[in-house]
């Protein structure tokens, strides 16, 4: 059995329309919002993805039965996220890279329209619904197929069958809130990886199948750039969240202090974690042969104050299940260490995060109980500074 335990993994959305193209055609294709902040939060889910990646598909519901849509896989990731406006098609189905009426590059509305001309995209009516055929990705990064299986894992099987062993709680929570909470890519657990890959397996009785492919080549392949602003702030939050993704891994000066390279399992941005739509801005997960710390960090374009430090304390309990329920192996303990990072940080929070010391939460699992040391959260500011951004240590337990 193909090991996943170690791979980092993500889920990229589609429909029966786009499917076929992503999958013959070798390529994950993304929206691009018009609205700024929200391209910069698919920036930010693509700046998560690095090379050698798994990629799983899931088929979301159009007119199609339970059991032709589901979850399908399994690719690898061949290429840095890039640009590229071509329009790609396959046996039929077209995954547009820009408007047919004005070239523009931003994404079709939720009525098919381009928010630019106003110009309609490829729809047709299916009953009383008006379905969206062609879609506007311009985002994308190119895959290879790893281990290809016929047959989808459907959403029962996947979410509620508790014959199955493990959960997706990655995507569960986002999927029962209901609209808004979509995302083109959502990145999950090596534990939720394992579980689909075994799932198609089972599925598909072991069989694995080819299919005809022709992979896309880029025609005018662009970089991705982000707009960090002047002045010191970034524009956005969602910005420091994406910059954040793409450099992760580099050895961030003062960041990587506490969030450092070596050992790194798993990181994913706005991670849902409740059943109310929380979630965290960023975490981040690290194994030595087990998992034995999970780095939440909370985001704020402005200042950290003292409901900032309240927030991350509700919740890491859940954080920690989050981190822990479900690893391979067992976790026994785990080091939760919260981060907050701010433009500034208010002297309120400073005073309160120095008043915090280390907490122990107890998790029972009818397995084998887990210990939970929950460390102060540390307090960092940020600055852009020469098209980058800096960080600076404001307070730690550490220091």
């Amino acid at each position: 059995m193909m090991l996943l335990m170690s791979v980092r993994a993500h889920v990229f959305v589609v429909d029966r329309f786009s499917y076929p193209v992503h999958r013959s055609k070798c390529f994950c294709g993304v929206k691009n919002p018009h609205n700024e902040d929200m391209r910069n939060r698919v920036y930010a889910d693509l700046f998560a993805i690095r090379k050698g990646d798994i990629v799983f598909f899931y088929q979301r519901r159009i007119d199609e039965p339970p059991e032709e849509r589901g979850f399908r896989g399994i690719f690898r990731v061949i290429s840095e996220p890039f640009i590229d406006a071509t329009d790609v098609g396959w046996g039929g189905n077209l995954v547009l890279g820009k408007c047919p009426h004005c070239q523009s590059e931003f994404s079709e509305l939720d009525d098919a329209s381009c928010p630019a001309c106003g110009g309609k995209v490829g729809w047709l009516s299916i009953g009383r619904k008006k379905v969206i055929t062609q879609h506007i990705l311009p985002n994308r990064v190119l895959i290879e197929p790893l281990e290809y299986f016929e047959k989808p894992v459907d959403d029962n099987t996947a979410y509620v069958n508790r014959l199955n062993e493990g959960s997706i709680w990655s995507m569960l929570f986002r999927k029962i809130y209901g609209p808004g909470r979509e995302r083109s890519i959502n990145q999950i657990l090596p534990e939720e990886a394992v579980k689909l890959r075994r799932l198609l397996y089972k599925k598909n009785e072991g069989r694995r199948a080819s299919f005809e492919r022709k992979p896309y080549k880029p025609v005018k392949k662009r970089q991705i750039e982000l707009e960090l602003g002047e002045g010191g702030k970034v524009p956005y939050e969602s910005v420091l969240q994406a910059w954040i993704m793409k450099n992760i891994d580099k050895g961030i000066p003062i960041f990587s202090d506490f969030v450092p390279t070596k050992n790194l399992e798993y990181w994913g941005n706005w991670v849902t974690y409740g059943i109310g739509g929380e979630s965290v801005d960023i975490l981040v997960l690290y194994k030595d042969k087990v998992r034995y710390k999970a780095v939440p960090i909370e985001l704020k374009r402005e200042r950290i104050d003292v409901n900032t430090i309240k927030q991350m304390y509700r919740y890491a309990y859940w954080m920690a299940q989050f981190s822990t329920a479900y690893a391979k192996p067992p976790v026994k303990s785990l080091i939760l260490q919260p981060i907050c990072i701010g433009f500034k940080a208010s002297s309120s929070a400073i005073n309160e995060v120095k008043g915090i010391r280390e907490k122990i939460l107890d998790i029972p699992y009818p397995e084998n109980s887990c210990k939970v040391v929950v460390e102060p959260p540390i307090l960092l500011t940020y600055n852009v500074s020469d098209d980058k951004i800096e960080f600076q240590e404001e307070f730690s337990a550490q220091s």
